[in-house]
């Protein structure tokens, strides 16, 4: 009876700490980031062990090597759920609170990558486990709170370059890549200018030419004279 009191109060008190991240009490952020790094990281450790497959044999064909299925909506879903229900109340942020989910993101893209398999951080999946819309981060990146844009520019640019680089490793697919960074990030290609080139079939006259060359001929003899 006892152990069922004990674990009761411990869901109550991570229902309170979770609305407290709603509710923008940052003094209270850390400690429910840390009961859930602890969870999720052994949560990560189960899957890895459930979902491992040998990928490399021995002469005798007995596995020597294995790898882990990794199933991209799994993780997703599973390992990067939002912090707080889906309604139509986004949490309030502050440049603080915004830099320390940041932070709490960048920790499980961290653990998935070393437990599980590489996974690239996306802006999309940081705005679902922040439980914002990627409008709502677009428009912290060009807030009037200089503290917020600078927050939010960092968050663009560190997701940007550790795609670049995952690219670069070969990790994931460089045109997928590419490609996912400019749509979220709102670039697009210049469109080149269409230049029409008119050309005009001039008619030569070479009687009129060699006239006037035997013209400019007799010319210059007579001054030689």
């Amino acid at each position: 009876m006892r152990n069922k009191e004990i674990m009761t109060s411990n869901k109550q008190k991570l229902k309170e700490l979770e609305q407290n991240y709603i509710d923008d009490k940052i003094n209270e952020m850390p400690v429910y980031i840390e009961q859930q790094k602890e969870k999720i990281v052994q949560e990560m450790i189960e899957y890895a062990e459930k979902h491992k497959e040998a990928v490399k044999w021995d002469r005798d064909g007995n596995p020597i090597e294995y790898g882990i299925k990794i199933n991209p909506l799994v993780i997703s879903n599973y390992f990067l759920k939002p912090v707080s229900n889906l309604s139509s109340v986004e949490p309030i942020y502050s440049p603080e609170k915004l830099g320390l989910i940041y932070d709490y993101y960048c920790y499980l893209i961290a653990e998935i990558n070393e437990n599980i398999g590489y996974f690239p951080p996306s802006l999309t999946s940081f705005c679902k486990l922040s439980s914002i819309t990627l409008n709502t981060l677009r428009r912290y990146k060009s807030s009037e709170d200089y503290s917020m844009r600078v927050v939010a520019e960092k968050i663009y640019d560190q997701i940007g370059d550790e795609n670049i680089t995952m690219s670069q490793m070969g990790v994931v697919r460089e045109r997928s890549t590419i490609f996912k960074m400019k749509s979220q990030n709102e670039i697009t290609e210049k469109i080149q200018p269409n230049v029409n080139i008119s050309v005009k079939t001039i008619d030569v006259d070479l009687d009129k030419i060699n006239e006037r060359l035997a013209n400019y001929s007799n010319f210059t003899k007579k001054k030689g004279k």
